[in-house]
Order: structure tokens, then sequence, then C-alpha cells
């Protein structure tokens, strides 16, 4: 089974969203499962490189096709973009991609920030959406005062060395001190600080909260204890 899942390949392909290139990778078969928000800031192929996330990954694969997308400006997605990320653009992307696989309804993990833009695309098209798993996700982040949130997104974009290392510490508290600077690395990768600024400015100043009655999916919300990057009340 291990030699198995670590042969298993992901097809990376591109489709075009709003003049851009977008990527997304494949692997398994069966009914679509859209993992969403698996990273805040992602790189499909570095991320395959990590044996964890793809046995995690791998698992889903037992019963699903698993798709996932590098949002515009990170990872293979193209970097050059011109105009600041918004919840709807990540809407097109996904709806883009998923129909890239015909007219089935398909499930979603939406995994933390991720949930922003599925909840915008479960919201905009009911038919195509069979259910939602939500973890670790948050309608807003009204739990941090205005002035730490805007703190928060000019620390990274004017220090995105220290501001990686610092989200790298809140992603994963119980790494150890080679995981973390590994995490901040990672991150510095996949994307520049301006646009890791962008993102997280998106995350932090949305609230979706209206938008939520209008999800009609099935959804099961799941939430760690103790989560210090999104506190479980946030959860609820």
């Amino acid at each position: 089974g291990h030699y198995a899942l670590w042969r298993m390949e992901q097809d990376i392909r591109f489709c075009q969203v709003d003049g851009h290139r977008v990527a997304y990778a494949t692997v398994g078969d069966g009914p679509l499962l859209f993992f969403g928000g698996g990273r805040w800031v992602s790189h499909l192929e570095e991320e395959w490189e990590d044996p964890a996330y793809r046995s995690f990954i791998g698992e889903l694969t037992r019963t699903h096709r698993v798709v996932r997308l590098d949002r515009l400006g990170v990872g293979l997605s193209d970097r050059d973009v011109d105009a600041p990320p918004t919840t709807a653009g990540d809407a097109r992307a996904i709806a883009t991609v998923v129909d890239t696989f015909g007219d089935a309804p398909a499930s979603f993990l939406a995994a933390c920030a991720g949930a922003l833009g599925v909840v915008h695309y479960a919201s905009g098209n009911p038919a195509r959406v069979r259910s939602i798993v939500f973890f670790g996700a948050f309608a807003n982040r009204n739990d941090i005062p205005p002035d730490k949130r805007r703190s928060l997104v000019e620390f990274v974009r004017t220090n995105w060395g220290l501001g990686s290392q610092l989200l790298a510490s809140v992603i994963n508290p119980r790494a150890s001190g080679d995981e973390m600077l590994a995490l901040a690395a990672f991150q510095r990768r996949a994307a520049s600080s301006s646009i890791a600024a962008a993102l997280l400015e998106l995350e932090l100043e949305n609230d979706i909260t209206a938008l939520l009655p209008t999800v009609t999916a099935p959804a099961l919300v799941l939430h760690r204890r103790g989560d210090r990057a999104v506190p479980i009340a946030c959860g609820r």
C-alpha cells in the first residue's frame, strides 16, 4: 500500500481564468472531490513532495478523484496578476476547474481560508455541489482586532522572511525548528510578499456570514480544539 502511494502520480494541467493561467492537479478515480485551501499559499508540485501530505491525499483517492488548484498568483499558476485577489475570483477559478470534469455535482473539502471561495461557489452553483466538509474553517476573522489584522498584513508585505516564519509557527505550533523553517521557506517559494499579503488581507477582512444561509448542500463542520490558527469558536 505504501509503495503504491509513493508511486501515485498527480496530473497537472492548466486552464484560463480571468485571462490568466490557473494550475490544477488531479489524482485518483471516482466521484469528484475538490480540495480547497489545503494550504493558504500552495504549490502543487512542492506539496506533492511532502510524504505526509501525499499520504493524506492518497487516503482520499480510495473513494474519490481529488482535484486541487493553485490560486492566481501562487504556485504554478500565473504569478503576474494585475488585480488584487477576491473570493469571487476564487469562486470563478473553482467553477472553471470543476467544469473541466463535466457537469456532475462534486463534493468539497474546504479547509481554513478555502471555505471563503467554496462558499461563494456553492452559493452561486447549488446544483453542482453534492456536499461540503469544512475543516478548521471560519466565516470571518472578527476574533482578531482590526489593528492587529492590518499590522499582520503589513508585516508580511514588508518583511516576508520573518512574516513567513511567524505564520509557520501559528500554522504548525508543534513543529520542530527545522520543520518551521522548511514551512516558512515553502511559503516564500509559493508566493511573493505582495501576493502573500494580499491573500492574507483577503482572508482576514472577508466576512461570508450573509452567504452561509444560501448554501443548501449538506455540510459537515469539523474543527480541532486548541487550533491556534483558527480558534474553534470561529468554526462554530
